[in-house]
């Protein structure tokens, strides 16, 4: 893990917490099975108490999790342009003490269930979808703080407003699914001179402009042709797409959001070649293009696979401390873990390539792998008095570090 003294160095922080944070990340990514307090003693020489108190603290995540994009940027490993993802997570917890239990929305289960829920904001790279969490907070149930809306809102305008001047540089759009479809995110994103781009109901309430002329009579100029219907595309342009499906868009009017949207509307068809459903995706900026839209809130799911990789490798779900402020650093160690293994894939492949990375084979269960050779390889020289000779095991042929790792 060669990136993340840099990043410590550069941060400047106190030198507890990098001393803390150069012992903790390497042991996060080299257990290979759950990542709590006791196993992170098992496999380091920190006392299980040691690692409790720290997690109690306050911890400088928001500047972590950020230095990561940025140093790939400095060191052109990533492009300059970045797109903003919001989406929610749920994470089981059993019990009833731990803060911020109640019912959220299980994706994996279509339903609401008993447990705990974090709210991440990343960043994803125009060029290649290369996604970075940068802000990560646990989601309080509405008995506890007001409606989660206003929570996910409160959340991206504060970051917003916090990174103005790295996002009036490098940020294009801000993206979310159907459930951040709401006037207030609109508005948040609009006032600070971005783009949004969302999905909307399947039957919106969406008016024409009207275009014809006026009749002579008395009274306001007629404003609106008729509601958009989703069934009679008349006047809307059509968009290459796939062989099963036919797309549309136009420039329409929201009367609930009051604002203008360009919309796409995908009309997905059966064998036959009958419409079996259709699904509506609008953008604040009219000017758009249809294509750029429909890839925007395509990309979008790249953060899911953040989520997937985070729950199955990265000890998500394995915490087992009860108050938020634990809650919150143990997730944000979790995918700082996966940022700073992408980061350092990433600057492998810019240094070959020469510029940045646009595709690139990513697997964090090969990273953890490695990181655990590492571990153990170290573990057995030290305790031969051979520790002198580590830095061979990397270059020697048969690449030892690399047992066990699946070919990509």
């Amino acid at each position: 893990m060669t990136i993340l003294p840099v990043l410590l160095t550069l941060l400047n922080l106190p030198a507890a917490q990098q001393r803390f944070f150069l012992h903790l990340m390497p042991v996060w990514q080299a257990i290979p099975g759950r990542i709590n307090a006791l196993n992170l003693s098992r496999y380091s020489g920190l006392h299980e108490r040691t690692f409790r108190r720290w997690f109690q603290k306050a911890l400088p995540w928001n500047t972590l999790q950020w230095s990561v994009p940025e140093l790939l940027v400095r060191l052109g490993a990533l492009g300059s342009g970045f797109v903003l993802l919001m989406d929610a997570s749920f994470v089981s917890k059993s019990g009833t003490k731990t803060a911020g239990m109640g019912k959220f929305w299980n994706g994996s289960q279509s339903r609401s269930e008993q447990g705990l829920e974090l709210s991440c904001l990343a960043v994803m790279s125009w060029m290649g979808h290369h996604v970075f969490p940068v802000s990560v907070v646990q989601t309080q149930p509405r008995r506890d703080k007001a409606d989660r809306l206003i929570q996910y809102r409160d959340q991206l305008q504060d970051l917003l407003t916090q990174r103005r001047r790295w996002f009036t540089r490098h940020l294009k759009a801000v993206v979310a699914d159907g459930q951040y479809a709401k006037v207030m995110f609109m508005e948040t994103v609009c006032h600070e001179g971005y783009a949004f781009v969302t999905k909307l109901q399947s039957n919106a309430n969406l008016l024409y402009t009207y275009t014809g002329e006026h009749p002579k009579r008395r009274g306001g100029k007629q404003k609106w042709a008729g509601k958009v219907d989703f069934v009679n595309f008349t006047g809307w342009t059509a968009v290459p797409g796939e062989a099963d499906e036919r797309v549309w868009t136009r420039v329409v009017w929201g009367p609930h959001f009051k604002r203008f949207f360009k919309v796409v509307v995908i009309e997905n068809l059966d064998g036959r070649g009958n419409v079996k459903s259709h699904v509506a995706l609008c953008s604040t900026d009219t000017t758009m293009p249809a294509e750029q839209i429909r890839a925007l809130y395509s990309a979008r799911f790249q953060l899911e696979f953040v989520f997937r990789d985070a729950k199955q490798f990265a000890g998500l779900t394995t915490c087992q401390l009860r108050q938020t402020q634990a809650l919150e650093n143990h997730w944000n160690t979790a995918f700082f873990a996966l940022s700073l293994g992408r980061a350092e894939v990433l600057l492998e492949a810019a240094g070959l390539q020469g510029r940045p990375a646009t595709s690139l084979v990513f697997s964090y269960e090969d990273i953890k792998r490695r990181a655990f050779n590492r571990l153990f390889a170290w573990r057995i020289l030290s305790n031969l008095g051979l520790q002198a000779r580590f830095a061979e095991l990397g270059k020697h042929p048969s690449r030892p570090l690399d047992l066990g790792v699946k070919a990509a």
